[in-house]
């Protein structure tokens, strides 16, 4: 009768074991998706849960290399191809978190599981309970320090990044793998060499903590010379609109001095005149496509370059008023959604190239739609690129993002059936709270 009792309390502690790692085994998934984004598909999320659980779960002993080659394997496996972002990023995250649960898996596995079985015979329950805490505190600390799954560096970035993650692996490999002793019992380790081995072992989660920090540093400072670059793009429109309403102005000014002009030039001359004057951009006529003037420009001008480029051109503007956002902002969101429309038609062969637009202001909110053909596919919500400088691709998008926020309003990208969608809407009550600020 003892033996069953004494049977089942071990069966249940077994159960209790397999649960408390399966559970260690989701918050550590968890910590990998707060670092890059996960792709959809259940096989792709299966397969990274698996290698997180395994992660986790595998023993590892110092002095004994069995369980540490396949299981950084698998794992970087899963990472890679469960795993959205760049190939460096994939790389460097999976070796940031390895060699992070490594080191806690051997913390556990050999000091403190060293102590506990020799102080208490519940060494079990507060082994696993230690285990979990640990885990738990670190995927609370990458929660609120981490930079954002989707986040992007330069390619010199990641691989600085990929070197610093070097050195805690390397402290890994020599702990594990250089570090035998085959006359010693594994189970029961020397304690000579706990000291040491938990002084190298916290070296490594110390460097986990400073290189997400350098992640999350680099992230700032790129987003802030990010922004800049968004700023000079959206004033280069602004200017561009600017300058043409001054070629205007001037050359209505001086339309009295070219009809003086004009009297005076001999008759064979008089239809080259003309002609040169009539063909200068500034002279064309302002369409009225709707109450704002910065808005009737830029529909004006991208109007031209459609033309030129021969795309067709529908749009249905309703914006019967002036509008409250500031005149960089308003110009250039147009202009970009209307550009980036503009650059996926021109890459068409064939016929069929029309754009849509659809503008509204009612209700306080200005809400923009522009659709067009669109051949690629979207990847991280923007379109692919076959350009060498992913980070910096999408300007244009990103600047319409940007302005949306600004005004606490949002973008949205969508494909379907063979057209590239773009929607935003912009809170008119967002200018009240900008100037507030």
């Amino acid at each position: 009768m003892e033996k069953c009792d004494k049977r089942g309390q071990i069966d249940m502690f077994r159960v209790f074991i397999l649960l408390a790692e399966l559970g260690v085994g989701v918050i550590f998934y968890a910590m990998v998706s707060c670092l890059i984004e996960i792709r959809k598909g259940w096989w792709r999320r299966l397969l990274l849960l698996v290698s997180c659980w395994l992660l986790v779960y595998m023993v590892i002993f110092m002095g004994d290399p069995d369980n540490f080659p396949p299981t950084l394997l698998f794992f970087l496996i899963g990472v890679w191809t469960a795993c959205r972002g760049s190939r460096l990023k994939r790389l460097t995250v999976g070796v940031m978190l390895a060699s992070v649960m490594f080191a806690l898996n051997a913390l556990f596995d050999n000091c403190v599981w060293y102590f506990l079985h020799n102080v208490t015979e519940e060494y079990g329950v507060y082994y696993f309970g230690y285990r979990a805490l640990a885990v738990i505190l670190l995927y609370m600390g990458v929660r609120h320090y981490r930079p954002g799954r989707d986040f992007e560096l330069s390619t010199p970035l990641w691989r600085l990044l990929l070197m610093l993650c070097i050195p805690p692996m390397g402290i890994m490999c020599a702990l594990i793998l250089l570090y035998q002793d085959r006359r010693m019992n594994i189970l029961r380790i020397n304690i000579d060499y706990i000291p040491m081995s938990t002084v190298l072992l916290l070296v490594v989660v110390v460097s986990f903590v400073g290189n997400l920090w350098v992640m999350l540093t680099l992230n700032r400072q790129q987003l802030l010379e990010r922004e800049n670059a968004l700023a000079q793009h959206n004033r280069k429109y602004y200017e561009a609109m600017e300058q043409q309403q001054f070629e205007i102005r001037r050359i209505r000014h001086d339309l009295a001095n070219h009809l003086q002009v004009l009297l005076s030039l001999p008759a064979e001359e008089k239809d080259s005149y003309i002609r040169k004057m009539i063909e200068n951009p500034a002279l064309e006529k302002v369409l009225s496509y709707s109450g704002d003037a910065t808005v009737n420009a830029v529909l004006t001008a991208k109007e031209s370059v459609m033309r030129q480029r021969g795309i067709a051109f529908y749009a249905k503007v309703d914006i019967p008023k002036e509008l409250p956002f500031e005149k960089p902002d308003l110009c250039a969101l147009f202009a970009n959604a209307l550009d980036n429309a503009i650059e996926a038609c021109a890459a068409l062969d064939s016929d069929g190239k029309r754009i849509d637009l659809c503008a509204r202001a009612a209700k306080g909110i200005l809400s923009v739609e522009v659709r067009n053909p669109f051949a690629g596919q979207l990847a991280g919500g923007l379109p692919e690129t076959t350009k060498q400088d992913s980070v910096n691709h999408g300007y244009g998008l990103r600047s319409i993002q940007e302005i949306a926020r600004k005004y606490g309003g949002d973008m949205e990208i969508r494909q379907e059936e063979g057209l590239f969608c773009l929607f935003c809407y912009v809170p008119e009550a967002g200018c009240d709270q900008l100037r507030s600020v």
